[in-house]
């Protein structure tokens, strides 16, 4: 089940957060310490201006964050991925979004770019940035949904009309 993000959650999605931020830049070819969240202020005052939504099975198993139409968050606990989790509360999102929705990944997170790919995201730009001290080619992509069936992931885009 995919709902809003309540207060109480916090925990649960700070251990996914902790748990796979590491798996963003498993490509790169540096070693990534993980801040914890809620120590992270750059990366807590982002959560804090998105909107969040969970995907709750027993207990939170992901979740997705939007920031106007900028997707901010899209992580999934590691006993989960390749269970469409990701797609789903990607999925969600753009149901409720309207025109381009753009997104940041690592150019290096094959696994994430795929599946932005299935969801009709093409990359619009490449960049250099920085994580932790160290160069890492960023990707922004975009989708320029009009209107995105959740249930029916049939994408129906601006090109298509």
């Amino acid at each position: 089940m995919i709902r809003a993000y309540k207060h109480s959650d916090f925990s649960e999605i700070e251990n996914i957060y902790n748990l796979s931020k590491k798996d963003e830049f498993a490509g790169e070819s540096f070693d990534v310490a993980v801040t914890p969240l809620s120590k992270d202020q750059q990366m807590l005052a982002l959560f804090h201006t998105s909107d969040v939504y969970v995907y709750e099975k027993k207990s939170i198993v992901g979740f997705v964050g939007v920031k106007d139409n900028y997707i901010s968050w899209l992580f999934v606990h590691p006993d989960y991925r390749n269970q469409n989790v990701g797609k789903k509360l990607a999925s969600h999102i753009l149901s409720t979004l309207k025109g381009e929705v753009t997104l940041n990944v690592a150019g290096s997170n094959v696994i994430a770019i795929a599946l932005y790919k299935k969801l009709g995201f093409e990359v619009v730009k490449e960049f250099s940035g920085k994580y932790q001290g160290n160069q890492i080619v960023v990707f922004k992509m975009a989708n320029k949904t009009i209107h995105y069936k959740a249930a029916g992931a049939r994408c129906i885009n601006s090109k298509n009309l």
